[in-house]
């Protein structure tokens, strides 16, 4: 095996239905419909008119990634790389959503996924939150980003080296999680998520989107 490879969920599943999701929540969707649509970065193609009939709605709403993804996941797979999915998911810390829930909808995600011939090696989910409701995970955590926990763990589990890994994410906290656990690091400039991009952290390389990552991190010139 060539090279390991951690990366976020943000950078695997990015938008393509530039729909705003502040728009969603304010509208007839339900806020947690909204708060698991802007974490898995999946777009709703609709939005369920109702609380109790949204969730099967929402699940089968989501049946769409970002063009280029599959074939870029696969390019990685195909040269060594694992793929490893982290994210932060603090939902149902804070009461908006089930696990049940965010279960279901991240089950269709990975099924999309597979029907392109991707296989995620390993996904990790942080559902902590300090201002969390529930007394379990409402709590500081080492796990989630930019705390280095799940890439550190995963890294443990798989045998992957981090320093030849890379972390590739949309947001400060991505590269920060990226850095603490010694990997490399990619930055994807989503125009969406540009509110969670300071500039405080140095990444490896820019890109546009998760080809362009994928495409710089092959071609050496993400190192």
């Amino acid at each position: 095996m060539r090279v390991h490879d951690a990366m976020t969920e943000e950078a695997i599943f990015q938008r393509r239905f530039v729909d705003d999701v502040r728009r969603c929540a304010a509208g007839s969707a339900p806020a947690e419909v909204a708060e698991i649509e802007r974490r898995v970065g999946v777009a709703l193609a609709a939005a369920p008119e109702r609380r109790e009939q949204s969730w099967a709605r929402v699940v089968a709403a989501v049946n769409e990634l970002l063009a280029g993804v599959p074939s870029a996941l696969r390019e990685l797979a195909g040269t060594g790389f694992l793929l490893v999915g982290v994210s932060n998911q603090p939902g149902v810390a804070k009461g908006r959503v089930t696990r049940e829930q965010l279960d279901a909808v991240q089950a269709r995600v990975l099924a999309l996924l597979a029907a392109e011939g991707v296989e995620l090696d390993d996904f990790r989910l942080c559902l902590h939150h300090p201002e969390g409701s529930s007394a379990e995970l409402g709590i500081a955590c080492e796990c989630r980003k930019p705390a280095p926990g799940m890439l550190l763990d995963a890294g443990a589990d798989l045998g992957i080296d981090l320093k030849r890994s890379w972390m590739i994410g949309d947001t400060d906290a991505d590269v920060a999680a990226g850095l603490a656990a010694g990997t490399m690091t990619v930055l994807i400039e989503h125009p969406a998520s540009g509110h969670k991009r300071s500039g405080a952290h140095a990444p490896t390389a820019l890109a546009d989107d998760l080809p362009h990552a994928v495409r710089s991190i092959l071609d050496g010139s993400g190192s």
